[in-house]
């Protein structure tokens, strides 16, 4: 069965699950509430968060500790992870978390069934763990089951497993423990079976699962290696999704690619791309998100736009209507980040108000139920 027809699946038992579903949450007061969030990052059913003071904060889905609080229970209200005031940034997968510290230092937690939290053995975590001797990082991206990280030296990492080559190391054997896979990277983003990453020098390089075209390379063929494409221009930004990618050039254009079938690529049509296409005409796009089969991205000026796969409501427009093209809310404030999972997102205003909507069915949105919500809804 190909990749996109599992995820398919997958989909289809998810909608029917979520419609069934009377999960156990922990409703409780939050222990702190933060006027201003500095980012937060969006799993598959679960949110983290790190407020003004530098604590962290994480909520929703908690089966494999992914919430870093040292247990399973889930949450439908913030709960801080540990008592460190040093969190710098932070991403999700689908049950699992890595987060960075001010000193520059790898944190992990949640599921580690492929070795995704890089610590040398296949244990889950129920807190954040680390391993001792490291190299200083500059940033971590986790993936589905996989984890990509770079270094304040610019050389790339990724580790976890390693079917269809998502590592980029030239094979498709796992690996538990960071993996060096070359050197002279300045950003990497790692999707559910495929990675998409810039160099110093701006250009782009994406290896891993193709069969949607999502590499961005003009064809279905799967890489286990970096790959670029010659006369691209240089790269601000990228995003890999599940089965598509979407990244911001230098020039604040926006491009996405893959596959389409829900209008994710926004360009409004339902036909898949094996090539970057150009979203819109707006030259002024600043951040970009892409998870499941949708996407969101805010222009310069804080307006948010979203578009793809709307079952849940997880583009935050009022409706579960999905969109081929860009779509806004009207009257909403100026945003400065927003951040899309499998089924939900969430944003932060400039005022650094957090706010999150779609799929709440284990609490992920942070507001003490388990009610979906269609539009944007403040978290404490």
């Amino acid at each position: 069965m190909r990749a996109m027809d599992r995820f398919m699946a997958w989909r289809g038992r998810l909608v029917a699950a979520v419609a069934a579903l009377a999960a156990t949450v922990v409703f409780a007061p939050a222990a702190y509430a933060s006027a201003v969030w500095l980012q937060v990052a969006t799993g598959a059913n679960f949110t983290c968060a790190i407020a003004e003071d530098g604590t962290l904060w994480c909520w929703g889905r908690n089966d494999h500790g992914q919430l870093g609080v040292g247990d399973t229970v889930d949450r439908a209200i913030p709960a801080q992870v540990g008592t460190d005031d040093s969190w710098a940034s932070l991403s999700l997968g689908y049950s699992h978390a890595c987060g960075l510290t001010t000193d520059g230092t790898r944190w992990c937690w949640g599921r580690n069934t492929d070795g995704q939290l890089g610590l040398g053995d296949l244990d889950d975590r129920a807190e954040p763990a680390t391993a001792p001797g490291e190299v200083t990082w500059q940033s971590v991206s986790a993936g589905g089951y996989h984890t990509c990280g770079v270094s304040v030296a610019a050389r790339l990492y990724c580790w976890g497993t390693n079917e269809f080559g998502r590592l980029g190391v030239g094979d498709t054997v796992g690996r538990a423990a960071p993996a060096l896979v070359g050197t002279a990277w300045a950003s990497v983003s790692a999707g559910l079976n495929h990675t998409c990453g810039l160099r110093t020098d701006g250009n782009r390089y994406c290896w891993g699962l193709n069969a949607d075209g999502q590499l961005g390379l003009g064809d279905s063929t799967t890489r286990t290696r970096p790959i670029r494409v010659v006369n691209e221009g240089a790269w601000r930004s990228l995003a890999a999704g599940e089965f598509f990618s979407c990244g911001i050039r230098a020039d604040g254009r926006m491009f996405c690619w893959g596959n389409n079938s829900e209008g994710a690529l926004g360009v409004g049509d339902f036909t898949s791309r094996q090539s970057p296409a150009q979203v819109s005409s707006a030259t002024n796009w600043a951040v970009v998100s892409a998870a499941g089969l949708q996407a969101c991205a805010v222009l310069t000026t804080g307006t948010r736009f979203c578009w793809g796969w709307n079952a849940f409501g997880q583009l935050g427009i009022g409706d579960t209507t999905s969109r081929n093209a860009p779509r806004r809310l009207n009257g909403e404030g100026a945003w400065s980040a927003v951040q899309t999972g499998a089924t939900h997102t969430c944003g932060i205003r400039v005022s650094g108000a957090l706010f999150c909507w779609g799929d709440n069915s284990y609490g992920q949105l942070g507001l003490g139920d388990t009610a979906r919500r269609l539009r944007p809804a403040a978290v404490a």
